[in-house]
């Protein structure tokens, strides 16, 4: 029984570390280089760190479709150590996570969209995450008197569309730790 025991940890063991070791990428050998080397030096973006974008373009719950992309972009330089990482203006990939139509009885319309990734200025790709949710403006409560006074016509009544103006800020993170090669 021991002995079975001990070789399912063992064997747990094992499965565990053999993603980790399967990560090794390219950046992480430019970043080896770079740590012997005289004119570059790599910095590290932890995960979590946060980052405040802005949307590109107006979006509405009328327009948008589940799954378009969006545009974003960085409102401000992500800087360590005196280096810049991440430029202010760099373009932010996203999506619409989510949309709902206005409806009658009332019911507004809302759209979510998620941010994906960011180039740092290496052009290594920094996974992040972070959503922005907007509703529109609920009108169950007119669209309710108005079925009232007109015996159910005016329950056809629709909520407001969701509007993510150009411009809307929110603040996003990164998902996991990155190293970035910078010139010393």
């Amino acid at each position: 029984m021991k002995c079975s025991y001990r070789l399912i940890t063992l064997l747990a063991a094992t499965l565990t570390a053999v993603p980790l070791a399967a990560q090794s990428t390219q950046a992480d050998e430019r970043a080896a280089a770079a740590a012997n080397s005289r004119t570059q030096m790599p910095v590290v973006i932890p995960a979590g760190t946060p980052l405040t974008v802005a949307i590109d373009e107006d979006l509405s719950s009328a327009s948008v479709n589940q799954g378009q992309r969006v545009s974003f972009h960085l409102t401000s330089d992500y800087s360590e150590f005196g280096h810049v990482l991440i430029s202010s203006g760099t373009t932010v990939r996203g999506t619409v996570a989510h949309v709902a139509r206005r409806s009658a009885g009332g019911n507004p319309g809302t759209v979510t969209v998620q941010v994906t990734s960011v180039r740092a200025v290496d052009s290594t790709r920094i996974p992040l995450r972070g959503t922005a949710k907007v509703v529109g403006k609920n009108r169950q409560g007119q669209a309710a008197a108005l079925g009232v006074l007109t015996l159910g016509i005016g329950a056809t009544k629709k909520g407001l569309s969701a509007v993510i103006p150009a411009g809307t800020q929110f603040t996003v993170f990164t998902d996991v730790k990155r190293t970035i090669v910078v010139a010393r």
